[in-house]
């Protein structure tokens, strides 16, 4: 009886998000759990605009290159994958969730990176600011570091 209802539960879980995690490309690239979700939700970010441009794609790629120290190929696939969850994705907390382990200084690191995204095509739309306004709630970062980080990132008038 507790075998039948293991993998029963065993199967049920296979269709859950991050149910088959050993066999995800991110893993394969050496990439965890966390480091993905922020790869997501910069994704995520690019999108809020409805205007996602290749230059932003391009940012996030050489943020996993550089960030991750991967090779073309791999941030290419990973870049995939977070683009396809990043397109399924119904709300921010079941990707900040995964995020809250990081440290007070890799938060606020990935937030400083969420505001060069934002920042990228010269403005920022209300709608990523919104939505930068919750991620900065969802993992805990203070209203004032949210500021220093959105002028810090501010590109100069010129």
């Amino acid at each position: 009886m507790f075998n039948f209802l293991k993998n029963l539960l065993e199967k049920a879980a296979e269709g859950l998000p991050g149910a088959a995690a050993s066999h995800q490309p991110w893993q394969a690239a050496g990439l965890s759990e966390p480091q993905f979700m922020a790869v997501v939700l910069l994704l995520q970010l690019s999108h809020a605009d409805f205007d996602s441009t290749e230059q932003e794609q391009q940012l996030v790629l050489h943020y996993i290159e550089r960030e991750y120290a991967l090779a073309r190929p791999q941030a290419q696939q990973v870049l995939a994958q977070a683009n396809q969850l990043a397109a399924d994705a119904t709300c921010l907390h079941a990707y900040t969730s995964k995020l809250k382990v990081l440290t007070e200084p890799e938060r606020l690191a990935l937030l400083n990176q969420l505001w060069q995204l934002a920042w990228a095509d010269g403005s920022v739309d209300p709608n990523e600011e919104m939505m930068l306004r919750k991620v900065a709630d969802l993992l805990f970062i203070r209203h004032s570091d949210f500021i220093k980080a959105k002028l810090a990132n501010q590109p100069a008038e010129g």
